[in-house]
């Protein structure tokens, strides 16, 4: 099977998609061109996927991949919204701290061959987080500050119990004994 296949394409595209999207979501003047492109990532993330899956294209490099490359386009724009002062420091530092242990512990558990599949909570976390950064691109141009501030917190919260079911399945293996 080539890594080359139209899932693993559809990946990289969204990761080469992160070269616009952190410029233009500096300047809330291109927010609207911003949020087109960020829904055309986000739908070649369900798309790569499903193409995968349908069409026996799953390969080591794009599960990788995938991961890797939502991590970096949703923190990267989280990120920027911090330094922009439209997302708070503390949301933001649990998103990317759920990530980083949520990566390490799926790094570890692959050491020891050990798969770890997105759970529908990972799956939720995604969705909201998807919502939240939908709705910050839109806020230039109406009024849902509120909606931003309670957004934050229910995708705080899911994204920290998905990072709690993700330590739980891993427990056991935390737990082995080496030797």
């Amino acid at each position: 099977m080539s890594i080359f296949n139209t899932a693993n394409i559809l990946t990289l595209i969204r990761l080469f998609m992160i070269l616009p999207l952190f410029p233009l979501s500096m300047h809330k003047q291109y927010y609207y061109i911003a949020l087109l492109l960020f829904w055309f990532a986000m739908l070649t993330d369900m798309f790569d996927g499903l193409i995968a899956r349908r069409y026996n294209m799953v390969t080591n490099l794009g599960k990788f991949m995938d991961q890797i490359t939502d991590k970096l386009l949703i923190n990267a724009i989280l990120l920027i919204f911090l330094w922009d002062k439209m997302l708070p420091l503390w949301f933001v530092s649990i998103i990317i701290l759920r990530d980083l242990l949520v990566g390490g512990i799926r790094m570890f558990l692959a050491s020891k061959g050990v798969v770890v599949p997105a759970n529908k909570w990972g799956k939720m976390k995604t969705l909201l987080q998807t919502i939240l950064v939908s709705v910050v691109y839109l806020s230039p141009y109406f009024p849902l500050n509120s909606l931003i501030l309670l957004l934050v917190w229910i995708t705080a919260l899911v994204s920290v119990y998905s990072g709690y079911t993700y330590f739980l399945y891993a427990l056991p293996y935390l737990l082995e004994k080496e030797g």
